[in-house]
């Protein structure tokens, strides 16, 4: 029996130009599948429609609030030239998504927005991008390969009421561990001390989080570019310091948002893509998925890390990292029954505090 799969799309279909915008962003590195992608490439035509039509199976984007800020503001003022690389990343995936009927699913980016900014500002923002998903694939087609530079856009929908900006449970965990992971930074201690000290405190004091814990491993590597993680943590002031460790908890958030939502997919026959500007974020974003029932994972890391650590540090991380699941698995991490109704408030509290009183000496 033939493996060929016909693909048949309307005769008026911009395949050349949905090609194209498919090429721009697959050879963009922004892209991150939270599965193994098909031979013809991530954004095949072919393949997404034998995914939907074939395996019944749906694919959503997932964009960073920086993303999906510029497709709302694409939406209100146009695309502004000369435009930046995100806003050109952000309208080629909007195009993309328009034309192939794939969903982008935003809800973590305007939870940033409103937790940042308010709810007023975040609904405003989330009723664009609502316009901006309904301007159809010719509109944004056209802006995206600078036939144009608006959109056609005829109403704007009603602006939500919900609370946007209550804080989500998952970010306030991230944020707790992002703080951590700035107190371990200001040390004196090796880059290698430091991703392990972070290892036992989750471990001993906190939650394991795996995404919290990537994310440190490749913040404290030696070749990282730190700033761009966390930035402004040295700052002589100190509210732009907390600042850029509430930006890393969102980063956080935003992996561990993409992660269960990939582990819950499998089940309900739904695959994910993360889109990022961030280089950093894409680049962690893979380490990730890298599931423990592989038959050498522990390897298949400690080769990844290597373009961040030497190669006996990151043997010794994976390691440490791997030793520590298998306590988890193993019952042996300790249960936190009694901790204080305002242990996640006060942690908070403690953190910010210790970042607020460090100076530069």
């Amino acid at each position: 029996m033939s493996d060929t799969v016909f693909t048949f799309v309307p005769a008026d279909y911009p395949l050349d130009d949905v090609q194209l915008i498919a090429n721009s962003l697959t050879e963009g590195g922004v892209l991150v599948p939270g599965y193994v992608a098909p031979q013809a490439g991530l954004l095949s035509l072919s393949g997404l429609i034998y995914a939907r039509q074939l395996e019944g199976l749906n694919t959503t984007i997932l964009p960073d609030r920086n993303l999906a800020s510029r497709m709302a503001r694409i939406a209100r003022l146009g695309l502004e030239f000369p435009a930046s690389i995100p806003s050109l990343i952000a309208v080629r995936l909007m195009a993309f998504a328009q034309a192939t009927d794939l969903q982008i699913e935003p809800s973590i980016a305007f939870h940033e927005l409103a937790h940042r900014q308010g709810n007023s500002i975040a609904h405003e923002e989330l009723a664009w991008f609502r316009a901006a998903d309904r301007a159809g694939a010719k509109s944004w087609i056209d802006v995206a390969l600078g036939r144009s530079t608006t959109l056609d856009i005829h109403s704007l929908p009603e602006q939500g009421t919900e609370d946007l900006a209550f804080p989500l449970r998952r970010w306030n965990r991230n944020y707790i561990v992002a703080l951590k992971i700035a107190q371990i930074e200001l040390e004196s201690i090796s880059h290698l001390q430091r991703t392990k000290r972070l290892f036992a405190w989750m471990f001993d004091d906190f939650i394991f989080a795996g995404p919290a814990a990537v994310f440190a491993t490749m913040y404290f590597s030696p070749f990282a570019k730190r700033r761009r993680l966390i930035k402004q943590l040295r700052s002589a002031d100190r509210e732009r310091a907390i600042d850029g460790v509430k930006n890393a908890a969102w980063d956080i958030t935003h992996l561990s948002d993409f992660v269960g939502r990939v582990q819950q997919g499998v089940k309900d026959k739904e695959r994910y893509i993360f889109a990022t500007a961030d280089r950093s974020l894409a680049g962690i974003a893979p380490l990730l998925l890298m599931s423990p029932a592989a038959s050498t994972p522990e390897r298949s890391l400690a080769r990844s890390l290597r373009d961040w650590w030497p190669p006996a540090d990151a043997d010794e991380i994976v390691d440490t990292l791997f030793s520590y699941i298998a306590s988890i698995e193993a019952g042996e991490q300790r249960q936190h029954p009694n901790w204080p109704t305002d242990f996640i408030k006060t942690s908070i509290s403690n953190g910010e505090g210790s970042i607020r009183a460090w100076r530069d000496n």
